[in-house]
């Protein structure tokens, strides 16, 4: 289960969310679509999710967080 998903149909590829992410976590695909490269380092912190602007971006906590 991806921890961080971008909604490609909804993205406009502004780049906000890969441009904010404090960790690096995310990368920018063939296509020019941001995605979660690195999994295991994203703190869900929200602030890809919070610096969209078409709210294209699901965030689900792993249930080892809960």
């Amino acid at each position: 289960m991806k921890v961080v998903k971008v909604d490609n149909e909804k993205c406009i590829k502004c780049m906000k969310c890969y441009d904010n992410c404090p960790e690096d976590v995310l990368a920018v695909n063939e296509e020019g679509y941001p995605y979660l490269k690195y999994e295991g380092e994203c703190w869900f912190c929200g602030i890809c999710w919070m610096n969209c602007p078409k709210r294209c971006i699901e965030m689900k906590l792993p249930a080892s967080l809960w």
